[in-house]
């Protein structure tokens, strides 16, 4: 392979199993991957379908063979470019008719621009193929039918010489046509391809990066097509898209081609897949979101088009596109791809809906964190106050957020690129009428730098527009859509699939953020927020261990790799309010609630809870009802989907982490936190004051809730043993006794999650009995550590109610006198008996700069806190241990 001499027919065509990485530029990226992967790849288990490539030799021969004169005198006038159009087609070659096109242009003209690459294109279109050339494509193509039957259908795919290189990435610029039968059809697809090298979008990358548009061949790839739209099809990142993290497989799935997928059309289904669970041969999918898909391309029989796009039927969308078997099958295939290439990739994958097989039909080098520094974390902060008070009344739209960034403007709202290029005419027209831009008011102006970029779903002649915006919103789409991979590529903030996008005032000033977790939030305004370069320095190392407080589990995979030790808190309350939102309880009830509504009849599992179903509106419960059998019809029991969802969340931190430890603390909502879960008026009592009530330890072991915490438990035992994520510990918060303690213990043995199972057990060290019995709770639970809860520990220790700390006239909080005496008592306690002692409350990241010195000077092992402080936190506890070291006293 490499090093081709064109001779004769060979010259024209170079078949997969004749090429490998090194004759790009011969058969152009795509083709030189497919070919390396089908030499090299398919002993491993990698499928890939067989196919051939046209080679730069075809292109030459094609733009520089002589034209008939009179050839291109239909080519149709493009306003604005009339004497390009007169002088192009007077040209003796395609080359030289192309290099008047592109020559002299203006990428920031847009409207240039574009006329000068339809005309272009035009120009391709009318050329004709010579004989040479397509007598040799479809001597292929009989030869390829001769495997795989008369009358294969193809995919017909550009490869640019100059694409799926680890410096450039041409994804999605150039055409792919599918379904393609017959000889002079496959003939005709391959001139559609050489003509798409030749959009406006195409141009001005390569002109943005010093490359001659005119200098690089356009080969093509023609490969058996696998019939996905009998199945699925899709795409996978060897590292996660998002954060860059290494440690995971990112598969995007949905139904029919993938075509669908790459525009951003449908919402797809999404796995993440932990790298070392699959190397384990463990459950290794360790979260999942499941998409809309309401649409799906598949092959037309009208027998006029290649393809057509239908509705996807509601059962088929509720239900997961990949089962787990199918999700690892791919993520191996993926790893494969990565160990040979020794990079990060990404990969498109199609199902055969015939064979039931899955297909890798394109690997390339992933572009966008490969550039990265690892060195460096570039972090979108906005007020977390502010950001409360926001989302309490300022929310105008919500989506899925593309990246952590933060983006704000005024908001463009187009429904089509073809309505932009419109505008800008008339918009030229009136400045050449002598109308002066400064007399145009800003609403009648188009897409200027800065603006928020709102429309249905984005395609390639979007991006010269995309890169100028402060935002990006697309009405339909996910996290690998052509809006999500432009913005990532761009580092500009994208919100995908926000189902009210168009619903936005045009002209309104608003804030995206993409910093709070999976949720892209569309702010009403303008706010302020910082961006701030976190520079890694793990040169010196700590004597304390600085971890992070974690909530929402997507955010989990960008948090993991700020420099820490492991996650000393993880709550499980944001899965329970944010991926679930119903009472658990009523997943274990559901069939006794459903009977009570049907005959009015309580039976016994509903008794203590009598008297609030007949208070609650029957239109309550039946929305309950309703709620679980939409989410959870496809589980033989509902509590399934519940343990799922628990398992998954938890699962993704610790796999995000791996092999740090991560501390999550078992479920602690309140019973009024509980009450505002769908069904929980049902299922919960209204308490006068719920912060020191039934919440915690008492809960688990209560014969009433007992059931809603075995899910619990059935969660975190699959997270350690069927994931096989071995850094998992465990944390009983409100724990009012060491017998109560010692009973959750035995109550997590029973799941095989205790301490004599290997899992390390900590108590929340927030009630005054924690810090003076210390050494009893120890014993009896047989713990490996203890964490301080700040917050509760100011509320009990002072007894004052945590929900109104600012109506008391003299204010107390952790640094208050009695609070640091308890933790320095706490603190000795169990480092006298050689144990972990951290602090998860909110004191270390409320005061950074104050609190920590106070903790190192006591000895603590570890201080977690929110991922926006810990580089003022981790200096902070550098100067105290230096302090310390030099004999100085810090001072309280």
């Amino acid at each position: 392979m490499g090093n081709w001499e064109f001779m004769g027919t060979a010259s024209h065509i170079l078949w997969f199993d004749e090429v490998g990485r090194e004759d790009a530029s011969a058969v152009g990226g795509k083709g030189a991957s497919l070919g390396e992967m089908y030499c090299n790849l398919r002993a491993t288990g990698v499928d890939i379908p067989n196919g051939y490539n046209t080679t730069s030799h075809s292109y030459h021969e094609f733009v520089e063979a002589e034209v008939p004169p009179g050839t291109w005198d239909q080519v149709v006038e493009t306003e604005g470019i009339e004497h390009i159009r007169s002088l192009a087609i007077i040209q003796p070659t395609l080359s030289d008719a192309l290099k008047v096109c592109i020559e002299g242009s203006d990428r920031h003209a847009s409207l240039d621009m574009h006329g000068r690459a339809e005309l272009a294109r035009a120009l391709v279109l009318e050329t004709p193929v010579p004989e040479s050339v397509s007598d040799a494509v479809g001597h292929a193509y009989r030869m390829l039918c001769e495997q795989y039957g008369k009358g294969t259908d193809v995919a017909v795919r550009s490869s640019a010489t100059t694409e799926d290189s680890e410096d450039a990435s041409f994804a999605g610029q150039y055409e792919s046509f599918l379904n393609i039968h017959g000889e002079k059809n496959v003939v005709l697809h391959w001139r559609k391809c050489v003509a798409s090298q030749f959009t406006e979008r195409a141009i001005c990358y390569q002109l943005d990066r010093g490359m001659d548009p005119l200098a690089s061949p356009l080969c093509v790839v023609i490969m058996k097509m696998v019939r996905s739209d009998l199945a699925s099809s899709g795409v996978m990142f060897t590292i996660d898209p998002d954060s860059g993290h290494d440690g995971v497989v990112h598969i995007a799935a949905s139904y029919g081609l993938g075509e669908l997928i790459v525009q951003g059309t449908v919402s797809p289904d999404t796995y993440t897949v932990w790298k070392e669970g699959l190397l384990k041969d463990k459950f290794a999918v360790v979260h999942r979101h499941l998409g809309s898909k309401d649409q799906r391309m598949v092959y037309a029989s009208d027998g006029v088009r290649a393809t057509t796009i239908e509705e996807v039927p509601f059962s088929e969308r509720r239900d997961w596109v990949l089962n787990h078997g199918e999700c690892k099958r791919l993520a191996d295939m993926a790893l494969r791809i990565e160990q040979h290439y020794g990079m990060p990739m990404d990969i498109e994958w199609a199902k055969d809906g015939g064979d039931g097989s899955l297909y890798i039909v394109q690997a390339r080098p992933e572009t966008v964190h490969a550039k990265a520094s690892s060195h460096v974390l570039i972090r979108y902060e906005m007020d977390p106050a502010l950001v409360e008070r926001l989302k309490q009344g300022s929310v105008l739209a919500t989506g899925q957020a593309v990246g952590k960034r933060i983006g704000s403007g005024p908001v463009r709202i187009y429904n089509s690129y073809r309505e932009v290029i419109e505008r800008r005419r008339a918009l030229q027209k009136r400045l050449a009428d002598g109308e002066g831009i400064e007399d145009i008011p800003w609403d009648e102006l188009v897409f200027e730098k800065g603006d928020v970029l709102v429309t249905e779903m984005t395609t390639p002649d979007w991006e010269p527009m995309m890169k100028e915006a402060s935002l990006i919103v697309t009405r339909k789409g996910g996290r690998t859509s052509h809006a999500a991979i432009i913005a990532r590529e761009f580092g500009i903030p994208a919100i995908v699939g926000c189902a009210d996008a168009l619903k936005l005032e045009n002209t309104r000033k608003v804030t995206g953020s993409c910093s709070e977790g999976d949720t892209g939030y569309i702010f009403d305004g303008v706010h302020p927020f910082d961006i701030v370069e976190h520079k890694v320095d793990t040169s010196t190392p700590l004597k304390t261990k600085i971890k992070l407080n974690v909530g929402f589990p997507t955010k989990s995979l960008v948090d993991s790799q700020l420099p820490v030790e492991g996650v000393g808190l993880a709550r499980i309350e944001f899965v329970l309010s944010g991926e679930i939102g119903i009472h658990p309880l009523a997943f274990v009830h559901h069939s006794s609630l459903k009977r009570y509504l049907e005959t009015g009849e309580t039976d016994p599992n509903l008794e203590p809870f009598a008297r609030n179903l007949v208070e609650e509106p029957e239109e309550n419960l039946r929305e309950v009802v309703d709620a679980i059998e939409r989410r959870c019809w496809n589980y033989d029991h509902p509590r399934g989907l519940f343990i799922d969802k628990l398992r998954e969340g938890v699962g993704l931190i610790c796999a995000a982490f791996h092999p740090r430890p991560v501390l999550v603390r078992l479920s602690d909502f309140k019973s009024n936190e509980y009450r505002d879960l769908l069904g929980g008026s049902v299922f919960e009592p209204v308490e006068e004051n719920p912060m020191i009530a039934w919440r915690g330890a008492s809960r688990y072991l209560d014969p009433i809730f007992k059931p809603a915490f075995e899910m619990e438990c059935e969660a975190m035992a699959s997270v350690l043993h069927d994931f096989g994520l071995g850094n998992l510990q465990l944390m009983v918060p409100f724990c009012r006794s060491p017998e109560e303690g010692e009973a959750v213990k035995d109550l997590l043995e029973e799941y095989a999650i205790g301490p004599s199972n290997g899992v390390p057990l900590f108590v929340m060290v927030e009630l005054p009995s924690n810090v003076i019995d210390a050494d009893a709770f120890i014993d009896k639970m047989q713990l490996s550590g203890g964490s301080i809860g700040t917050n509760d520990l100011v509320q009990t220790v002072y007894a004052v109610s945590r929900d109104d700390l600012e109506g008391y006239q003299h204010q107390v909080d952790a640094r208050a006198p009695a609070v640091k005496s308890m933790i320095r008592t706490a603190i000795d306690a169990f480092t006298s008996r050689g144990l972990e002692i951290g602090i998860c409350g909110q004191a270390p990241s409320d005061h950074p700069s104050e609190f920590p010195p106070f903790l190192v000077d006591c000895g603590i092992s570890s201080i977690s806190v929110t991922p926006d402080t810990v580089m003022a936190v981790r200096q902070t506890v550098l100067e105290a241990e230096m302090m310390i070291a030099q004999g100085i006293e810090i001072e309280e």
